[in-house]
């Protein structure tokens, strides 16, 4: 063996030596990131622009591979005054208000950094009625979605808490039709989204 070759194997060895002493040092942080986390969360988007009444959350596991398993839950009584608004486009007109359920689950892939991708399965009902006159109308499908998404963790430092914004896009199978009710009129939902903005906890 000449002179360079042993040379560069106790280089090699020292680097390895190096590396596995730097290994072992942080193995006990990456342990913690090598598991599946549990987290939950509350939805502000749709709770804030609704008075928050009722209830809308996230349950969820992070796997290894930072890809997400979510169960999304929504019953969010819907102000008049939002979905008259322009920013919902859900209604044209006044007088009307609703209630919104949907049970969905999201499969999310982590794409890089902090952005995702998902995909959702689910079942939505959806009601609405006049608020002077005696008419309503009421529909219930199953769904399939996506949903591009932005996750952060440890906000402020603190370890666990966390945000998802997320923008979900759900196709109903039988959707709900477009109903007048006075001078008023409920859209049509084929295609709806919706803008979550939850705040929790990954354990």
């Amino acid at each position: 063996m000449g002179t360079k070759a042993i040379i560069v194997a106790l280089l090699m060895t020292k680097a390895f030596y190096a590396f596995s002493q730097e290994n072992e040092q942080s193995t006990a942080g990456k342990r913690d990131l090598d598991k599946t986390k549990v987290f939950i969360g509350y939805e502000l988007g749709e709770m804030a622009f609704n008075n928050f009444q009722n209830f809308s959350g996230e349950v969820g596991l992070k796997f290894k591979n930072d890809n997400l398993l979510r169960f999304v839950y929504q019953n969010v009584n819907l102000s008049e005054k939002h979905l008259s608004s322009n920013f919902a486009r859900t209604v044209e007109g006044k007088n009307i208000k609703g209630l919104m359920k949907s049970y969905e689950v999201y499969y999310d892939y982590h794409l890089l950094k902090n952005l995702y991708l998902g995909a959702s399965v689910g079942y939505a009902n959806d009601y609405y009625e006049h608020t002077i006159l005696a008419e309503s109308v009421e529909n219930f499908s199953a769904t399939v979605g996506f949903a591009p998404s932005y996750r952060e963790t440890d906000l402020f430092k603190v370890k666990g808490l966390y945000f998802h914004l997320a923008v979900p896009f759900r196709y109903y199978f039988e959707p709900l039709e477009e109903t007048q009710m006075g001078n008023s009129k409920v859209n049509r939902h084929l295609l709806v989204n919706n803008i979550w903005f939850f705040v929790g906890y990954q354990f």
